[in-house]
């Protein structure tokens, strides 16, 4: 028989299968709410979300890199695969920063794809 440490002013009382469900579901249901409400929650389900999506993008890139090139040398696989897992390690500490970052990129990206010049003739 295990002994647990109770404090003197809590009773202890036999409980009915029934009462121990109930008991067992407002645990639950009081755990999940705590979960819910940490305010870091929402990183934690971001960092899931950006490793599953990291995995898959690593994955899709390898696959089109090999149908246009050709074989790819493990090498190159595992380059793919550490230099998402990277960003995806900053998404998850430092999500500010990272958001910051890559919209600079796309930016600076955007700025540099020129729209095309129409003429009577056609592009120019």
């Amino acid at each position: 028989m295990a002994y647990e440490a109770v404090p003197i002013d809590v009773e202890i009382q036999k409980l009915t299968v029934a009462q121990r469900d109930a008991l067992s579901r407002h645990k639950i249901h009081e755990n999940l709410n705590t979960l819910f409400a940490n305010e870091n929650m929402p990183l934690i389900i971001g960092g899931l979300v950006a490793s599953f999506f990291g995995a898959k993008l690593a994955g899709d890139i390898i696959s089109d890199l090999e149908e246009k090139v050709g074989k790819v040398s493990q090498g190159v696989k595992d380059g793919i695969t550490d230099t998402i897992a990277k960003g995806e390690k900053e998404l998850i500490t430092d999500p500010q920063n990272w958001v910051a970052t890559n919209l600079a990129g796309l930016i600076s990206l955007g700025s540099k794809i020129k729209a095309p010049v129409w003429a009577p003739g056609g592009l120019k």
